[in-house]
């Protein structure tokens, strides 16, 4: 992403007021770090905007009283890895799945019901467009990837030779790598598909989307177990909610994100 003013390897802290300003902080809690590696659309598309904000704002003009202020930190994806592994780390990171964070039986940290489903899109050129149907259908590839980025199926065969793996810092560098024919296929999620439409204007002309995507897969809140109860309860009984909030729905369609039945 060097289009973004901010890239993987910067930090971003926002406090964010909330709108009905509490008489104290929740709990005795001065603000509640939020952790994101998600620097790009739709969760962020520029300084102070992007899902991640908007789902922030929402958060903390609903509880008023009940969250102290939320602070957000962009960081590279190690980072963040690093950061929750902390004996004293009490916050959250949004858009997150148990399996991402080693944690599938949910006893490490505590986890919210989903904010979304997702996933991941294979992107190709149409001059030499990419019928997805595996990791086998990458062999004498380049793969785009993104510095920090995991993806386990395509390991084995980058460490045989057969998939070649060229990384960028940014998703938005990786896309125009694609772009200008340097790499031969990206991955990106479904549910920034309809952003970088609009911010890439050769995108709709020029990007095949395979049909089948690479995993299918939900979003949620990751919340520290040492955060104070009464935060982190509200905050999984109000995420608990977020399907049938209007509020919600219609932050997910400004964003061109499929909105839950």
């Amino acid at each position: 992403m060097p289009a973004f003013p901010l890239s993987r390897r910067h930090c971003l802290a926002l406090a964010l007021s909330p709108m009905a300003a509490p008489s104290a902080p929740a709990a005795g809690v001065d603000s509640l770090p939020v952790l994101s590696y998600y620097d790009y659309p739709p969760f962020f598309t520029g300084p102070g905007h992007g899902l991640t904000q908007d789902l922030l704002h929402l958060l903390q003009a609903r509880a008023g009283p009940r969250l102290p202020p939320l602070q957000l930190e962009l960081m590279p994806r190690r980072r963040v890895a690093a950061m929750v592994a902390r004996s004293s780390w009490r916050g959250l990171v949004p858009w997150v799945s148990p399996a991402w964070f080693q944690d599938t039986t949910r006893h490490r940290f505590v986890w919210s019901e989903p904010l979304m489903n997702d996933e991941d899109l294979v992107l190709s050129l149409k001059s030499h467009p990419v019928d997805y149907q595996g990791p086998a259908s990458l062999a004498g590839l380049t793969l785009g990837g993104v510095f920090g980025h995991v993806y386990p199926e395509t390991e084995a065969m980058v460490t045989a030779g057969t998939l070649q793996r060229l990384d960028s810092f940014s998703q938005e560098a990786s896309l125009r790598m694609l772009l200008m024919g340097r790499v031969e296929v990206v991955f990106i999620s479904r549910s920034g598909l309809a952003s970088w439409r609009k911010r890439l204007p050769e995108f709709e002309s020029r990007v095949h989307v395979a049909e089948q995507p690479r995993q299918r897969y939900q979003r949620h809140l990751l919340l520290s177990p040492l955060m104070p109860a009464a935060p982190r309860e509200w905050l999984r009984q109000t995420v608990a909610g977020l399907g049938q909030d209007a509020a919600w729905r219609g932050l997910l369609q400004q964003y061109g994100v499929e909105v839950p039945a």
